[in-house]
């Protein structure tokens, strides 16, 4: 077995590296696993710098042009292969450096590996001191053209640039002095030049959408340089045409399909700030914490909170479904929104109530808009659950440039020579396909002679699914892949987390309906066991995933809310209560929710817990006669007291009182209506609120 697609520069490096982290430090049990092994099996390993963290690639995985855990598994190939690559391409070149000895140890102990002995190549061109060397984090905006950011950043991606435009002269012999007399007018050019002549390989590149987010985040692998109309920044606002021609190499590395990267999900904390929004070209010295963070897939929320999710997190792996029950207030739904953040799973919201139905969960029949007569007619329409279910699918689909990378390989792991049927070649007879040694594909056919597949039109092939034009070799091959190449399509292995809340207040065998079988733990991803929903005749598109039946995904979890008092809960049969992990959640356990009262959370934790054991005291198993812990009150009442509070915190007093007037109050007396010595017992609730003496026995 022998790979030939081998890297052609540090781009497609610094990419692999990145795929491989990603995979390692990503949701995906199963890939992460993988990786982590690679990891753990290298012998030499190259070293880049992303900002001012230092990033180590096994040579073996690295050393192919755009790997993944689908070509690696059908052939890992040759690490001295790889390595011996480097080197004739003058890439990278090996050292030995107790500096790297000792950085590479933390990069693994940070993934969980014990690991210190390696080898290691660097960038040719660079020296340890370069790897020691701090960088910067530059922002760039993809055009002045208005409205047209999302295709010149596209542009961007595509030539793995970035660029800025003015004058088309190569400015790489001109000094800064030089410059400013070019531009002696334009202060915004001076300082684009002046920040654009500064960066260096390593350095952070942001490309921005103004204040809405950040088109891509990558890294530099360059430094200044000129070609005339590199790059199409679109027409400005006199209907001219515009191209920058100064620019810099760049891997983009994070970046949305097709949407930026939304601000909110950067999590910039104070003290430290967004980017300057507007502007060609910007920079900070130091580099955010936000973007390494987001860069690096380090989830510091996360990481001070796993503990707390974790047994949370357990159960719903273990389970697929569980309810959080417990008192009023006490966060369950803010909980089951952190388990999925902490899951770094996509989620929905719902909320049940007695009106809500199959037609709203499931799918149902609803009105078209009237035609030209005013006729109304129905269709069918998924409900949110199952529109929930095919996100969670994904469209991971392999695209044509993948799947020939792919029978490439099934090729050269058949002794280089694949027999592959005529579909409706001339001469009607099979032809035998071999990978020559610069990549292509050769054709061998019985009279002995030798033609060529081109790349370009075998990916046409696969894409359009027909010949093109009299190219008939193409079209075969495009049909042996898709015949006989491992489906390109596979559920998505991100988490999806369906969350429920008040759930008993539904009445659940008319919404789930025959879901009852499907919801089951153990009937997850059973494509055998696909149930027919009741309007399993009107879907007639071959194309939707329950076309033949409807079953949920493996990654998807169902997260159900329910107060233990609610009435509602007698409403739960057994055929549900079953197909469900109970957990109960206590108001002391999840006081996250009471983070932004700050220096006040301890004293309002205290508040709260001396008011519950007055309810009901646990240990000693007494309190109030009717009541019991299901009655505590939660944080998400306590919460409620930032309403009231100014900055300083200095009028806690009066926000303690309204709290009890205007939320607990209320609520305690509901819970008291009726039993005897309600009134007084509703005044001991309000002195253990206060922390007064409570104590009525006589001395």
């Amino acid at each position: 077995m022998s790979r030939i697609d081998f890297i052609a520069n540090r781009a497609d490096v610094i990419k692999n590296i990145y795929t491989l982290y990603s995979y390692a430090t990503g949701s995906n049990l199963e890939y992460k696993e993988w990786a982590i092994q690679r990891f753990k099996q290298g012998r030499w390993y190259v070293v880049e710098p992303f900002g001012d963290t230092l990033m180590f690639g096994p040579s073996r995985f690295v050393g192919y042009r755009d790997n993944s855990i689908d070509k690696h598994r059908i052939d890992h190939g040759d690490g001295t292969q790889t390595n011996q690559k480097f080197r004739e391409l003058k890439i990278y070149k090996e050292i030995e450096d107790p500096y790297l000895s000792l950085e590479f140890t933390h990069f693994m102990n940070a993934l969980g590996i014990e690991k210190d002995s390696a080898k290691f190549f660097i960038p040719y061109d660079l020296d340890i001191a370069d790897l020691k060397t701090a960088h910067s984090c530059y922002f760039i905006c993809p055009t002045h053209c208005d409205g047209q950011k999302k295709e010149a950043w596209k542009n961007f991606l595509s030539k793995s640039i970035m660029a800025i435009g003015w004058d088309a002269t190569d400015y790489s012999s001109f000094s800064l002095e030089d410059i400013q007399k070019e531009y002696t007018d334009d202060p915004k050019a001076i300082s684009a030049f002046n920040l654009i002549k500064q960066i260096k390989a390593g350095d952070i590149v942001c490309c921005t959408n103004n204040n809405f987010g950040l088109w891509g985040i990558g890294i530099a692998l360059s430094s200044y340089k000129f070609e005339k109309n590199i790059h199409y920044a679109g027409i400005d606002s006199d209907g001219n045409e515009s191209y920058y021609s100064h620019y810099i190499d760049v891997a983009w590395l994070r970046h949305e399909c097709n949407n930026y990267i939304p601000t909110q999900d950067l999590k910039i904390k104070l003290p430290e700030k967004q980017w300057v929004p507007y502007g060609t070209l910007t920079r900070k010295d130091v580099i955010p914490e936000y973007i390494r963070d987001f860069l690096l897939n380090i989830n510091r929320d996360n990481m001070e909170t796993t503990d707390i999710y974790k047994k949370y997190i357990a159960l719903l792996e273990a389970n697929k479904n569980i309810i959080l029950t417990g008192a009023p207030g006490t966060g369950k739904t803010y909980l089951a929104r952190a388990i999925a953040k902490a899951m770094n799973a996509e989620y929905e919201f719902v909320q049940f109530h007695p009106s809500y139905d199959y037609t709203d969960f499931v799918e149902g029949l609803r009105p078209t808009k009237s035609d030209d007569k005013g006729n109304i007619g129905f269709e069918r329409k998924n409900g949110v659950f199952k529109d929930f279910c095919i996100r969670a699918m994904g469209s991971n689909a392999v695209s044509p440039q993948n799947k020939l990378e792919l029978f490439k390989q099934h090729v050269l792991a058949s002794q280089n020579s694949v027999a592959i049927d005529y579909v409706d070649t001339k001469n009607k007879e099979p032809f035998k396909v071999s990978v020559r040694e610069d990549g292509s594909i050769n054709v061998s056919i019985s009279t002995g002679s030798q033609q060529s597949a081109t790349d370009k039109d075998i990916i046409e092939a696969i894409e359009k699914g027909q010949r093109i034009g009299q190219k008939t070799y193409p079209y075969c091959i495009a049909s042996y892949i898709e015949k006989n190449l491992p489906s390109p399509t596979r559920s998505s292995n991100i988490p999806y987390v369906f969350i429920i809340d008040e759930i008993n207040r539904g009445e659940l065998s008319k919404i789930f309906g025959e879901l009852f079988f499907s919801i089951d733990p153990g009937y997850r991803d059973a494509k055998d066991l696909r149930v027919k929903t009741q309007y399993q005749n009107l879907i007639n598109d071959k194309s939707d995933p329950f076309f033949e039946g409807f079953y949920i995904p493996k990654n998807v979890y169902i997260i159900g809310t329910m107060n233990d008092i609610d009435r509602s809960v007698e409403s739960m049969d057994f055929a549900m209560r079953r197909r469900f992990a109970w957990e109960e959640v206590k108001a002391n356990e999840n006081t996250g929710m009471l983070d932004d009262l700050k220096e006040m959370k301890d004293e309002v934790i205290a508040t709260m817990q001396h008011l519950n054991k007055v309810i009901w005291d646990e240990d000693e198993n007494n309190g109030i006669e009717g009541l019991s812990s299901a009655y505590h009150i939660g944080g998400a009442y306590f919460s409620k007291l930032s309403i009231y509070l100014n900055e300083t915190h200095s009028n806690k007093e009066e926000a303690y009182r309204y709290l009890w007037n205007n939320h607990l109050k209320g609520v305690l007396f509901e819970y008291l209506r009726g039993t005897p010595d309600a009134i007084e017992n509703l005044k001991k609730l309000e002195n253990a609120y206060y922390n007064k003496d409570t104590d009525d026995t006589e001395g």
